[in-house]
């Protein structure tokens, strides 16, 4: 089965969008009877009631917009508990949808899987309401990292029990030990950095560049490299110094 398309030799680029059309679609998710897909060009998340069995079905519901016909963004580029701009992750389990509204840096959740068009989320993560402007162009977008906030999130998922969010610029993901029932609340912990407020690329080491043979060779063994992620040493390296995991 192929959706979006008509068959599967069609890659037509839709201009429109109707309950059919998908444009640049990037996450889908199941729990085994819905099926729910992010439509990311078109600022919105489709959600079939049933897998569907037929080649171009019609989604049942679409949230991120009013209707199957509209695509557009808030004015002024204020989001609100409707709207999304350009989501790049899904997840559904449990009765629950969650979904990664990249470009407004944020996750939704929505605590019943929709069954009505243009239905508002009912939590907020990583702002701290549905209505915090966010700068469209991300050169000029904070990188303040914090156990709060985030940039350009890309993926959610979860175990039933725990949420799990990929915080793509900010070199980290977020894990939250409880299923979060209030917005803004804070991540419990940050994998890929020593700590929330971390979001450096490749955050593993620094070096000392103090030493004279190490600024005249920055690559050489004199250059003694203090773990980030890892600071207790597990032995030594070939010029005796601590090696880490």
């Amino acid at each position: 089965v192929v959706l979006g398309q008509p068959d599967f030799t069609t890659t037509t680029l839709s201009l429109t969008s109707t309950a059919r059309d998908l444009r640049t679609p990037t996450a889908v998710a199941s729990d085994g009877v819905h099926l729910v897909v992010a439509d990311t060009d078109h600022n919105r998340v489709l959600i079939w009631n049933h897998i569907p069995t037929t080649n171009n079905a019609p989604a049942d519901v679409v949230v991120g917009q009013p209707d199957f016909a509209s695509n557009v963004v808030p004015a002024n580029n204020i989001p609100t508990a409707v709207s999304l701009l350009g989501p790049q992750g899904v997840w559904i389990q449990n009765g629950k949808l969650y979904v990664a509204d990249t470009q407004n840096n944020r996750v939704l959740i929505y605590n019943h899987i929709p069954t009505t068009n243009g239905v508002a989320a009912d939590v907020v993560l990583g702002q701290p309401n549905f209505t915090t402007y966010v700068q469209i162009d991300i050169s000029q977008q904070s990188t303040a990292a914090s156990a709060t906030n985030m940039l350009n999130p890309v993926a959610v998922t979860s175990d039933g029990q725990r949420l799990y969010v990929a915080d793509l610029a900010n070199n980290r993901v977020l894990v939250w030990n409880a299923i979060p029932t209030a917005n803004d609340a804070p991540a419990n912990l940050a994998l890929g950095q020593p700590d929330l407020n971390s979001s450096i690329p490749n955050n593993a080491y620094t070096v000392d560049t103090t030493n004279a043979a190490c600024t005249s060779n920055p690559i050489g063994a004199a250059c003694l490299e203090t773990p980030v992620l890892c600071p207790v040493s597990d032995g030594i390296d070939a010029n005796s110094n601590p090696a880490y995991p």
